[in-house]
């Protein structure tokens, strides 16, 4: 069976780490993008290249990308829980690759426009995304869908109404949004439904292989992390909801929504606002009440279990 195209933009990032492999076992998987997030921009790149070199997939390209957002620098609230090097927990070996010439907004651009019918995941700020859009207008409709982990539906993380991803760049996040492109959200409220503790993490250790070997390992650190910051015994496997969203979409519960970027707030910058008014509304009633037309998929719920086990079997299937 012909798999589908995608390209993964990633800032790795320990849960960005089980998303790339879960991208490279259902997916063609054309290109790593990077993008500065939970650590900087050339360590995200050096930890893609680790990563792929993990799994057994070294040959995929990786563009590094954006190093700061279209407005402001960096914020280094990631080093909280991912640690220094973004990828803290457990030595990955040295890539054999280097990173591509090209840039993560050309390579984007190149990559979607030849090949038709491909997807992008991604789960860092949107930084590339945006500005990939901004230099090709027909990009956004010509990605087959974007699955994007960001945002929340209710409250945030990095501040009281904001996610991490959005509220890195914000001004990205409102490209992104209002561009037309056909959007998937995973946000804060759903992939906060696939927590991992201790035992689930075993149970990954548990499919025998090197690869699962090291990704327990740093997920027991990213746990032990948020433990420690947050005071809970689990953590979210945030980025790999993304990926399953499009790789599995019978896990998933979705509806249509609006939803807007906060620009301006001094308490809500980089919220992004749900318009659940009219979730599940018709057109005419839309229409009627001069309300917006949905702008993405909102993934509301997720099967934890089927989540996990689908992690299992890429884990086991690796070297």
């Amino acid at each position: 069976m012909k798999r589908t195209k995608a390209i993964i933009d990633c800032d790795p990032g320990h849960d960005d780490a089980v998303a790339i492999l879960l991208a490279a076992r259902h997916f063609d998987l054309l290109g790593v993008t990077t993008v500065g997030g939970n650590a900087p921009a050339w360590q995200v790149t050096e930890n893609a290249l680790r990563v792929l070199e993990l799994i057994g997939r070294p040959e995929v390209p990786v563009a590094r990308g954006a190093a700061e957002p279209i407005i402001g620098s960096l914020p280094r609230a990631g080093e909280r829980v991912h640690g220094a090097t973004g990828l803290d927990g457990a030595e990955l070996p040295r890539g054999s690759n280097r990173v591509i010439t090209r840039g993560a907004v050309e390579f984007l651009v190149d990559t979607v426009m030849a090949n038709a019918g491909t997807v992008v995941i991604a789960t860092g700020p949107l930084t590339n995304v945006a500005l990939a859009m901004r230099v090709e207008p027909r990009l956004a409709k010509s990605i087959a869908r974007l699955s994007i982990m960001g945002g929340s539906a209710t409250w945030g993380n990095v501040t009281a109404a904001a996610e991490f991803n959005a509220w890195a760049d914000p001004e990205a996040a409102h490209i992104v949004f209002s561009s037309g492109a056909r959007i998937t959200m995973c946000g804060l409220d759903l992939t906060r439904q696939a927590a991992v503790g201790a035992e689930t993490i075993a149970r990954f250790r548990a499919a025998g292989t090197r690869t699962a070997s090291v990704v327990a390992d740093l997920l027991e650190h990213y746990r032990a992390s948020a433990e420690r910051v947050y005071g809970t015994p689990t953590v979210p496997l945030h980025d790999p909801c993304a990926v399953a969203a499009l790789a599995a979409p019978e896990l998933f519960e979705l509806t249509e929504a609006h939803v807007a970027v906060e620009l301006r707030g001094e308490e809500t910058r980089g919220m992004t606002v749900v318009d659940h008014r009219y979730i599940g509304a018709s057109e005419e009633l839309r229409r009627s009440a001069g309300a917006p037309e949905p702008n993405c998929r909102l993934a509301t719920k997720v099967d934890a279990g089927g989540l996990f086990r689908l992690i299992e079997e890429a884990l086991a299937a690796c070297p």
